[in-house]
């Protein structure tokens, strides 16, 4: 898959996952793909919150994972309020 194709899907993955993150107050936006490692920021209400682990280690990073296996090697989040 080429990058710009690759870079697009991504986007259109978090855009569509944003929905639900949206509707508790928080937020996720792209930071950077580089070395098949994708880092993305959560924001808002999911910075503090006691599900944090759930939503992303299990949740949005498994996304990632499963719909672009070999592409996404690893998934890291920064926080920012």
């Amino acid at each position: 898959m080429s990058e710009n194709k690759l870079l697009k899907d991504i986007n259109e993955t978090i855009e569509s996952l944003r929905v639900f993150i949206n509707n508790d107050g928080g937020d996720l936006t792209f930071v950077s793909f580089v070395d098949q490692v994708l880092t993305l920021r959560i924001s808002g209400a999911c910075v503090g919150c006691q599900f944090i682990g759930v939503t992303f280690d299990q949740g949005v990073k498994e996304v990632f994972l499963t719909e672009f296996p070999g592409e996404i090697k690893e998934v890291k989040f920064v926080t920012s309020k």
